[in-house]
C-alpha cells in the first residue's frame, strides 16, 4: 500500500495535501476543546471545515504543493511563512468587513498557535519518510542518449520526488556494461522483462532515439500491461524540471502533444485580469511614481524614463517604456546586449528597480493598452529576435502570445547573459506555452509578488 500511497509526483501532492488538510481541523477542534467548547458544535463544525478549505486554497497558490516544494526545506519554510502572511491579510479583511465577535478571534489564534508546529511537523515527518528508498519509485531509463542523461541528472539533483534511478538499458545491440552519469548500465533494451524483476522497477522512461528493429516495442507494451509506468523521456523530463527538453526537440512533438490550448473563454479571462491589475496598479503607482523618478534624476543624468522597441505577439512592433536603471547611454559602445545579474552598466538606483521590478512599472500602460499581458514571455528586443530565431528554431514560437510583464522563465531563471544561455529560458518559455492556464498565472503572480517584497529580483 506504501508503494502506492508514495508513488511519483501525484501520489506525494496528495498525501502532503492530506497530511496538511488533516493537521489544519486537528487544529481547529483542538481550539474548539481548549476553549471551553463556547460554540454551538454544528456551527463551530461549520467554521473549522469551511477555514480549512480556505486554508488549503492558499496553501497551493503559495505553491507549498509543488514538487520543488516538497523536495526542498527551504522552500517549505519560506512557502509557509508566504501562507501565513497571506492569510494574515485576509483575516485582516474579514475581521474589519465582518467584525466577528471576540471569542472568534481567540479560537483563530488558538488554531493557528496549534497548526504551525502542527503542520511543520507533519512536513518534517513526510520529508523523512519520502526521503527512504523503500519509499521511492525506481525508475529505469531505456536509451543511452543526451535526453537519458539529462533525466538522470535532473532527478539526482531533486530529493524527497519519490524517484530513484536503477539504472540504463542500453540501446546499442552492441554494447553493455559500464556507467552513464554515475549510474550503472543495466543491460540491452530487450532485456527489460529480466531487468524489471530483478532491479524491482516500477517505472520506466524511454528515452531511446531508435525507432527502428531494435527498439523494444513488445517488451515495453508487456511491461505496460504488467502495471508498470511507461513514459516517454521528453513528458517525464518536462514534469521533473518544469521545462521542454529543447536538444532535439521535433516539430511533431508540438503538434501532436497535448497541451498549447487556448479558447476564447481562457483569453477573455486573462484580459479582464490584465484590465483589473493593471487599472488597480497604476492607480497604486501614481502616488509613488514622483519620488522614484525624482530619485532617479538625482542619482544620475539623463531621462527619467527610458523607451525601448520590444516584439510583440505575432511579431508586431511596440514601443514600451521602463524608468531608466542604466547609466544615459550605457550602450551607445557596445550596441544591444543582453542584461546580466552584476550589471556594471546598472546605476545604485537602477538596481533598487530591478530588485523591486519598479523599472517596469510604466509597462502597466502597455498591458492596460492591450500590447502586453501580465502574464507571458518577456518582450525581445528587435536586435536579438533574428539571432535568437537562427540559434533556436522554435523561439518564435514564443511570439504567438503577448509579451508579459512576468512569467514562467523569469520567476525560474532572471537573467541571460549572452544568446547560448538563453535556451533555458526558451526551454521554460515553452513548457508554459504549453501547460498555460488561469491557475498558473496566478501562481506566476504570486511568486513575483513575492519577488517585489523580498527585493530578489537581479
Amino acid at each position: 500500500m506504501r508503494y502506492y500511497l508514495l508513488n511519483l509526483f501525484l501520489g506525494r501532492v496528495v498525501v502532503a495535501a492530506a497530511v496538511d488538510f488533516a493537521c489544519l481541523l486537528a487544529a481547529g477542534f483542538a481550539a474548539y476543546v481548549l476553549g471551553g467548547a463556547a460554540y454551538d458544535p454544528l456551527t463551530y463544525t461549520t467554521w473549522v471545515v469551511s477555514g480549512a478549505i480556505v486554508a488549503f486554497v492558499l496553501l497551493y497558490y503559495t505553491d507549498n504543493y509543488g514538487l520543488m516544494t516538497l523536495g526542498s526545506g527551504r522552500l517549505t519554510l519560506s512557502n509557509f511563512a508566504a501562507f501565513l502572511g497571506v492569510s494574515m491579510l485576509l483575516g485582516l479583511v474579514v475581521y474589519f468587513v465582518a467584525s466577528p465577535p471576540p471569542q472568534a478571534l481567540e479560537a483563530v489564534a488558538t488554531t493557528v498557535a496549534l497548526y504551525v508546529p502542527l503542520m511543520l511537523a507533519g512536513r518534517l515527518g513526510f520529508r523523512v519518510l519520502s526521503a527512504r528508498p523503500e519509499w521511492s519509485r525506481r525508475i529505469l531509463i531505456v536509451g543511452v542518449s543526451d535526453l537519458g542523461c539529462a533525466i538522470a541528472e535532473a532527478v539526482r539533483e531533486r530529493k524527497n520526488l519519490g524517484a530513484e534511478i536503477a539504472g540504463f538499458l542500453s540501446d546499442d545491440p552492441d554494447h553493455a556494461g559500464g556507467w552513464v552519469e554515475g549510474f550503472p548500465v543495466l543491460g540491452r533494451v530487450h532485456e527489460i522483462e529480466k531487468v524489471v524483476m530483478r532491479e524491482r522497477i516500477g517505472a520506466i522512461v524511454v528515452a531511446s532515439k531508435r525507432r527502428d528493429e531494435h527498439f523494444p516495442a513488445d517488451e515495453l507494451l508487456a511491461a505496460k500491461l504488467d502495471g508498470r509506468l511507461v513514459e516517454s523521456g521528453v513528458s517525464f523530463y518536462e514534469r521533473v524540471t518544469g521545462r521542454i527538453y529543447l536538444r532535439e526537440l521535433r516539430a511533431s512533438y508540438l503538434i501532436f502533444s497535448a497541451g498549447f490550448r487556448g479558447g476564447v473563454l481562457r483569453e477573455a479571462a486573462k484580459r479582464s485580469l490584465d484590465i483589473v491589475l493593471s487599472a488597480l496598479g497604476l492607480l497604486v503607482a501614481l502616488p509613488i511614481l514622483p519620488f522614484v523618478a525624482l530619485a532617479v534624476r538625482l542619482d544620475s543624468r539623463g531621462p527619467v524614463f527610458f523607451l525601448q522597441e520590444r516584439v510583440g505577439r505575432g511579431g508586431k512592433l511596440f514601443r514600451c517604456a521602463k524608468l531608466r536603471s542604466m547609466y544615459h547611454g550605457a550602450e551607445r559602445k557596445t550596441g544591444a546586449v543582453f542584461a546580466s545579474h552584476g550589471d556594471d552598466r546598472v546605476t545604485r538606483v537602477g538596481r533598487f528597480l530591478r530588485m523591486t521590478r519598479f523599472d517596469e512599472m510604466p509597462q502597466l500602460w502597455n498591458v492596460l493598452r492591450g500590447d502586453m499581458s501580465f502574464v507571458g514571455p518577456r518582450p525581445e528586443r528587435p536586435e536579438f529576435v533574428e539571432a535568437l530565431s537562427d540559434e533556436f528554431p522554435y523561439f518564435r514560437a514564443r511570439l504567438s502570445l503577448k509579451p508579459g510583464l512576468t512569467g514562467w522563465a523569469q520567476i525560474r531563471h532572471g537573467y541571460v547573459n549572452d544568446v547560448s544561455g538563453y535556451e533555458d529560458k526558451i526551454a521554460l518559455d515553452l513548457y508554459y506555452l504549453k501547460y498555460r492556464s488561469f491557475t498558473m498565472d496566478l501562481m506566476i503572480l504570486w511568486r513575483t509578488l513575492r519577488t517585489v517584497v523580498l527585493m530578489s529580483g537581479l
